[in-house]
């Protein structure tokens, strides 16, 4: 948050606070309430240098400290500065007015915890302020019941994911027609929180429940969901870090992700939206204000996977007239040399155009058989056309049954046919391989012909408008569709004149291991 404040200040944050450093025994919230007012205090009244923050233990006490090398404080002001309203002189120079209620609110707190709050200050030096907390101790009966009721919890989250998960999978394997729920994915290390979700969101949508932001990058990897629904407050990795994580896979459109939270200051909300949230719920959470919010966020999210997936079956139903009537000349020349091959090129025409204009190219999935019929007859029809200048060799592992997005091998293919084999003049050879790897399907498109230079390739996902660039634009599309299922988009690897080899993996959905808790 306080990054966001500097206003370009060269001031160098630092958190010197070792991992051993125990717990102490606080309000977590209020804690950083008065942690964010000291360091407020210190950047504003700080042109250069460092804000610090460093701790020590000294009589079962925990100390913390916010020093900064800033304009610091008179000694006539030292006197007052905790007051209500204190709008003392910092420095006989200065003009930035005083501490107003910050202060005396951080030391009122820090007064309910039992501690007490000082400072020290040097003029023209800088300020450090002191805050003392209790130290968290427990007996070795509470520490060992605190840790079973944590594991209790945690099972307990655990076997909510697993049982919600089964209801997915059983949706999926015996009402394939039905139209599945939405899904969201809600992380909290709260299990009543978890259940509160479940039970607000649970008829509409397909919701699974984690208690971490591991769990929750684990099963990114492996599901696709329609919304992350994270608390903020969570040890190890806050639901801003994990939505820092996520922003580096999935963009705000491909996975919209909703933060809850019981801090309501504007510059947490900030953070949450510079983090690369979509939107913001604070508690206690009001039932219709997050339902229409989830509502709103899957809605956008699902119309604009349709745009996308409408451009693939539009591209693709765009044939170009020249191939058009270059196949109607292969078979009218055909009709008078050989009428049997004439009536196979005749029929693997109609497949084509009869796959390439199919309402399915515009659903999510499709199964692998039904796009390889589609990229059969577009190369068994460039192979009547070009003859030896264009060979085929097909690696399908025939016990893969999968589903892939429509329209995502055949475009890939034409490319390596048109831009990459026709381009040389003694043609080349195109190969498609489907294979299993230990958690994926691996397809990859791979031809031996012009490739392309550093310069073109680095063109190839660029937002132009030039000609050269529109060429890319299946491929951008293959790409982006990729990414809102799988995560991840095309490989692409090519030199010039060896040729190019194109590549994307199909995750295969398993059941995540045994979780290990602290």
């Amino acid at each position: 948050m306080i990054k966001l404040m500097l206003d370009g200040k060269p001031i160098r944050l630092q958190v010197c606070i070792p991992d051993t450093f125990p717990a102490v025994l606080a309000d977590e919230n209020r804690i950083i309430q008065v942690l964010f007012n000291l360091v407020h205090n210190a950047v504003k009244f700080t042109d250069e240098g460092t804000v610090t923050i460093h701790v020590y233990i000294e009589n079962k006490k925990a100390y913390i400290v916010v020093e900064d090398t800033g304009i610091g404080i008179e000694k006539e002001a030292l006197q007052t500065i905790f007051h209500p309203y204190e709008q003392a002189s910092i420095n006989s120079s200065s003009e930035r007015g005083g501490f107003g209620l910050g202060l005396s609110i951080c030391k009122q707190l820090v007064e309910l915890h039992n501690g007490t709050l000082t400072v020290e200050s040097t003029p023209g030096k800088g300020s450090a302020f002191t805050f003392t907390l209790p130290l968290f101790e427990v007996s070795e009966v509470e520490e060992e019941n605190y840790i079973i009721n944590l594991l209790k919890e945690s099972i307990n989250t655990i076997a909510a994911t697993t049982e919600l998960s089964t209801q997915i999978e059983t949706r999926n394997d015996y009402n394939v027609n039905q139209e599945l729920k939405p899904k969201i994915l809600a992380v909290d290390d709260d299990n009543i929180n978890l259940n509160i979700l479940i039970s607000l969101l649970g008829e509409e949508y397909e919701v699974t429940a984690v208690s971490s932001a591991k769990q929750a990058l684990e099963k990114l990897k492996v599901e696709q969901y329609d919304l992350v629904i994270s608390d903020v407050m969570m040890p190890h990795v806050s639901g801003f870090e994990l939505t820092r994580i996520i922003r580096k896979q999935f963009t705000l459109s491909e996975l919209p992700i909703l933060l809850l939270t019981a801090r309501t200051r504007s510059e947490d909300m900030l953070t949450g939206f510079h983090a690369g949230a979509n939107d913001y719920v604070t508690k206690p959470i009001d039932s219709w204000e997050l339902k229409v919010r989830v509502q709103v966020l899957i809605k956008l999210k699902q119309s604009i996977e349709e745009r996308v997936r409408m451009e693939g079956a539009w591209l693709q139903s765009q044939i170009k007239p020249h191939f058009l009537f270059n196949v109607l000349n292969s078979i009218s020349a055909l009709g008078t040399i050989d009428t049997n091959k004439m009536q196979e090129l005749l029929e693997e025409f109609s497949n084509y155009l009869r796959f390439s204009i199919d309402f399915n190219n515009a659903a999510p999935l499709v199964s692998l058989e039904s796009e390889l019929s589609l990229v059969r007859s577009y190369l068994y029809i460039e192979s009547v056309r070009f003859g030896d200048r264009l060979r085929v060799r097909w690696e399908i592992d025939d016990s893969i049954e999968i589903q892939v997005p429509p329209l995502s091998i055949q475009p890939l293919v034409e490319n390596a046919v048109i831009h990459g084999i026709l381009d040389r003049e003694d043609g080349g050879e195109v190969c498609i391989r489907v294979r299993r790897q230990l958690d994926c399907i691996e397809i990859s498109i791979i031809d031996d012909g012009k490739g392309m230079t550093e310069a073109e390739f680095e063109q190839l996902f660029m937002n132009k408008s030039d000609s050269k660039v529109r060429k890319s634009i299946g491929l951008k599309n293959i790409d982006r569709r990729l990414k809102q299922l799988f995560g991840k988009g095309l490989q692409i690897v090519s030199s010039y004149n060896k040729g190019t080899t194109i590549t994307f993996y199909i995750p295969i959905k398993k059941e995540i291991g045994e979780i290990t808790f602290p």
